[in-house]
């Protein structure tokens, strides 16, 4: 049993050395050092069904989508993520009309186009290039919400999403 304590303790110890010198160190009022964990997670994306983006019943792409409809999983979206895939994105699905102001980049790694949708599955505005960790300007659409798409900065163009025109069908899993 000694043995097994003699060899263990220092395995032990220098393990916790180097997570301590590899993680990232933030300090509070007192100088004390804590952990930043939102730093060291990562967020798988889990496929919850498909969207389909169509501009006059031609379907213009069709992408892998995870939901956001708990409140939970709308404030986290997709916080924590280093990478999305191309071909993926976010659905927010909103229960009221002013819940599309509550979506904000904190904690976000990444750009995104942020693509709006009104009740009768059209987008209504797209906002273009995002970045990370800054505010979104407070948006006042005239149209009610019901929907917000998440991808990645840029896609919007390639994939020819157009305000007014552009509507979305998806499905689930």
């Amino acid at each position: 049993m000694m043995k097994k304590i003699n060899i263990l303790f220092p395995l032990i110890i220098m393990f916790v050395c180097l997570f301590i010198n590899s993680s990232e160190r933030i300090y509070d009022d007192s100088d004390m050092f804590l952990l930043d964990i939102g730093s060291l997670l990562e967020i798988e994306f889990i496929k919850d069904g498909v969207l389909y983006l169509k501009n006059n019943n031609n379907v213009i792409k069709k992408i892998d989508i995870e939901l956001a409809d708990l409140d939970i999983e709308k404030k986290n979206g997709l916080k924590y993520r280093s990478f999305l895939k191309e071909n993926r994105g976010m659905l927010f699905i909103l229960k009221n009309k002013e819940e599309y102001k509550k979506i904000d980049m904190k904690d976000m790694r990444i750009s995104l186009d942020i693509v709006y949708i009104n009740q009768f599955d059209t987008v209504v505005f797209v906002n273009k290039y995002v970045n990370p960790m800054k505010n979104i300007e407070n948006l006042n659409l005239d149209s009610p919400i019901k929907y917000i798409l998440e991808i990645n900065a840029g896609m919007s163009k390639k994939w020819g999403i157009k305000e007014g025109v552009t509507k979305i069908t998806w499905i689930m899993n």
